[in-house]
């Protein structure tokens, strides 16, 4: 009996020892990732980058860094990556904004030098998009200054979790992360350049400048909703503004370089907060596309534009001054002219894809039928509540049908994810 208990005993401290073995050998496994990760480099290559002070991009901004910036890779939480800077400071960036190779262009030499914080880093960039000059000629003076430290609202995990919370509630049949190729569409990946945040920044100072409604807390709601449209999505690290404007008539604008414009009259069109996130989704998608600037391009402004940028190169004063106040204004009422002329084909592609956003963050995606079949009718018995106009009588019409037929094709309407009325009631309130 003592001979069997010790054999007993000899095997069952044999197995410990295996599975003890094996124990590490596993923390060994999971532990090879991480040694491979850390202490990598990695350089940005994105013409402007962003380094927050954690993993998400409602953190506050530590840095902005330009293309070709070398960085040492610390830690990983999901898409985000840990980092070292060159000035030895750290932070965290999105894995859309790094390469494993290095690529340098020219606008690099354009940004500041990198700064002590995301503020100062901000009016570096403000000096390049104001061609370096200390005077702002577009719009009221100091718009621009006045758009660019506008910040996003401050958002903890908690109350993150809570707002996505009320939305997944639903059990949508519907919510699946985004796959735009899947139906067929296509976004390149977003990254403005140095000269599309020039025309986006002053469109929207312009706009800006028009008077908004002032609100803590809306603000915050526009924010976390465009947090979830893009959250399961390629852009999640992407940052977009969404300001309203005190307007009765029905409008958007989407800027370039993540600036969205709403009206009260196109705000208080929706019903509930599907409808709001899809109007939203909408104006980022022109962004994503980079609609207006395709428009610029077809109509040779851009072939100027060229032209006066090459002169801005010049060191002749004189000729810098009206060269650069002539291009601005060339560039500014050309855009503007193009988001106030609808372009059917244009509409139905932000449609479709505000609908895929809206999907994909458990919101329901017919939401955007409703909302079109509603400018549809409107636009033909009240056509002076709107402050654009479609290239065509009939476009509204055809915006809503296309849309209608798309979303019944691809989607399921027996549970098709949160309205959110209830929620949208209450900021809806905070407007009249």
């Amino acid at each position: 009996m003592i001979g069997m208990a010790f054999i007993n005993f000899y095997k069952n401290k044999l197995v410990i020892r295996y599975f003890m073995f094996l124990k590490k050998r596993f923390a060994l496994v999971l532990l090879i990732p991480f040694l491979l990760l850390a202490g990598d480099t990695k350089f940005t290559k994105r013409e402007i980058n962003y380094v927050r002070e954690g993993p998400a991009s409602y953190y506050e901004l530590v840095e902005i860094i330009p293309k070709g910036t070398k960085l040492v890779i610390l830690n990983q939480v999901d898409q985000w990556l840990k980092v070292k800077l060159e000035n030895n400071k750290t932070g965290w960036i999105s894995s859309n904004s790094l390469s494993d190779k290095n690529v340098k262009i020219d606008y690099s030499k354009k940004l500041s030098n990198p700064s002590p914080d995301g503020n100062s880093s901000m009016r570096g960039i403000a000096a390049a998009i104001k061609g370096l000059r200390q005077e702002v000629r577009i719009a009221t003076p100091g718009s621009i200054d006045a758009l660019l430290v506008i910040q996003p609202p401050a958002i903890d995990r908690i109350e993150r979790e809570k707002f996505r919370s009320d939305i997944q509630r639903e059990h949508s049949s519907n919510a699946s992360p985004l796959n735009i190729e899947k139906f067929g569409l296509e976004i390149p990946e977003y990254d403005p350049s140095m000269r599309e945040l020039q025309i986006g920044i002053s469109v929207g100072s312009r706009l800006l400048s028009r008077g908004t409604v002032e609100n803590k807390e809306l603000s915050k709601y526009f924010y976390q909703i465009v947090r979830e449209l893009l959250a399961n999505s390629n852009y999640y690290d992407l940052n977009f503004l969404v300001f309203l404007l005190d307007d009765e008539k029905i409008d958007g604008f989407a800027c370039p370089g993540g600036y969205t414009f709403l009206t009260k009259g196109a705000f208080e069109l929706c019903a509930d907060e599907s409808e709001l996130a899809f109007v939203l989704g909408h104006e980022i998608a022109h962004i994503l596309l980079k609609h207006g600037l395709k428009e610029l391009s077809q109509q040779k402004v851009q072939i100027k534009a060229e032209d006066a940028f090459l002169e801005l190169e010049k060191d002749l004063d004189e000729e810098k001054d009206s060269v650069e106040m002539e291009l601005e204004e060339l560039i500014l009422n050309s855009y503007e002219k193009i988001v106030h002329e609808r372009l059917l084909k244009y509409e139905v592609e932000a449609d479709k894809v505000s609908t895929l956003l809206l999907a994909s963050a458990g919101y329901d995606p017919f939401a955007g039928v409703r909302i079109d079949e509603k400018l549809a009718r409107l636009y033909t018995e009240e056509r002076d509540i709107f402050a654009y106009k479609y290239a065509a009588p009939n476009d509204a019409e055809l915006r809503y049908t296309t849309l209608r037929a798309f979303v019944q094709n691809k989607f399921d309407n027996k549970n098709s994810n949160a309205k959110l009325q209830g929620r949208f009631g209450k900021f809806k309130e905070l407007v009249k």
